[in-house]
């Protein structure tokens, strides 16, 4: 009785919730490597040519900026320690809203401060992502993706509940693609084996989902693992000439003079760092990867007084507990990416199944409609 229940849920679910789960499987697909191919297709903004000669100053490279873009205000520098790569400047955007404050991005040559091209490839790949999260829908797109999400994770425990007599009879067979079944047999077969398969990634790609879809699943989760929930970072208003918290003019030396003291501060033991505008006063803080970071939200933070060279707070990423850098890193657990390049290939491919489900699903659907019919 119980089984017949689950299984009319099962495929009720399935059947309502099975095309927004198969777009947001392509679309996660396409996202998976965002990264990597934005700048395999933008070498000519990652990447510059190395002269015979030294990088500018970062108070040099800065006051070409603004002589170049004189009423741009400075939100934060980003710079590595491979002398190949550009810097990132960005200053605070026109207007209001989250493009206002998110600003805009420049790709800097530390050499000549040259503005070099602007990224290809950004508004396509911010396309999908509004697709993968809103449907393109806005706030009721993201309620319609979180209710599948929580479909989906409906869906994974029924069929583990369908499917559990022939699990528990051979756990190994059910992992198994039966290729001499044939018809209904091969649907459900090629259904429940590469689900067994998937099913740790969906999982993990639905709990991390509902983190960003509903505040009182983030919030659970902060408050179950006693970890702080993340400030999101201040950026400077669109109006006023480069200020810190106190209302005082940014000194270009004084930035410098910050991001020298890091280099040595670090012992230019870093891959690649941040330094956010306003500062107070003559503290600064730096947000920087380790040079065999595991994934790019392993970020260790120095915060200092560059009048004494006085250490504040350093916090590395290797020094956390267990709790810290999962709560810390839900976005590569999202796309696999923290646990490498194998698992965000594994979740590339498991998000590719998702239309396989959906297909094989309806035709189990339509196969068994037709055989109730003819009975």
């Amino acid at each position: 009785m119980y089984k017949t229940i689950w299984f009319k849920i099962h495929m009720i679910l399935g059947l309502t919730a099975g095309f927004i789960l198969l777009v947001v499987g392509v679309t996660g697909a396409i996202l998976s490597f965002e990264k990597e191919i934005i700048k395999f297709i933008n070498k000519d903004s990652y990447e510059v040519f190395v002269p015979n000669e030294v990088k500018l100053s970062t108070k040099e490279l800065l006051e070409k900026l603004q002589e170049k873009l004189p009423e741009a205000k400075i939100n934060s520098l980003s710079f590595s320690s491979d002398a190949n790569s550009s810097v990132v400047i960005n200053v605070a955007g026109k207007g209001e809203g989250k493009e206002a404050k998110r600003g805009i991005s420049y790709y800097i040559n530390p050499y000549t401060a040259e503005i070099l091209p602007e990224l290809k490839g950004v508004g396509f790949f911010k396309s999908v992502e509004n697709i993968h999260r809103r449907l393109l829908l806005s706030d009721f797109g993201k309620q319609v993706v979180a209710l599948s999400v929580v479909s989906l994770l409906i869906l994974m425990f029924s069929g583990i509940y369908i499917y559990f007599p022939r699990i528990k009879k051979s756990f190994s067979q059910s992992l198994k693609l039966n290729f001499q079944s044939k018809g209904r047999f091969f649907l459900a077969n090629l259904h429940s084996a590469i689900g067994m398969w998937v099913i740790p990634f969906y999982l993990v790609a639905s709990l991390t989902g509902l983190y960003w879809s509903y505040e009182f699943v983030s919030n659970g989760l902060h408050t179950i693992t006693g970890v702080e929930k993340p400030k999101k970072p201040q950026m400077q208003g669109s109006q006023g000439e480069n200020k810190n918290l106190q209302g005082e003019k940014i000194s270009f030396d004084d930035v410098s003079l910050a991001v020298d003291a890091f280099k040595n501060l670090v012992e230019n033991k870093y891959s690649s760092a941040t330094l956010r505008f306003p500062q107070k006063g003559s503290v600064y803080s730096f947000d920087y990867l380790a040079i065999d970071f595991p994934h790019e939200r392993a970020k260790n933070k120095i915060e200092f007084d560059i009048k004494t060279n006085q250490i504040l707070k350093h916090e590395k990423y290797e020094d956390k507990t267990l709790a810290q850098k999962l709560m810390g890193s839900i976005l590569p657990l999202h796309t696999g990416e923290y646990f490498g390049v194998v698992g965000q290939t594994l979740m590339f491919l498991a998000s590719l199944m998702m239309p396989l489900f959906a297909i094989t699903g309806l035709m189990l659907y339509v196969k068994r409609t037709k055989k109730k019919k003819t009975v």
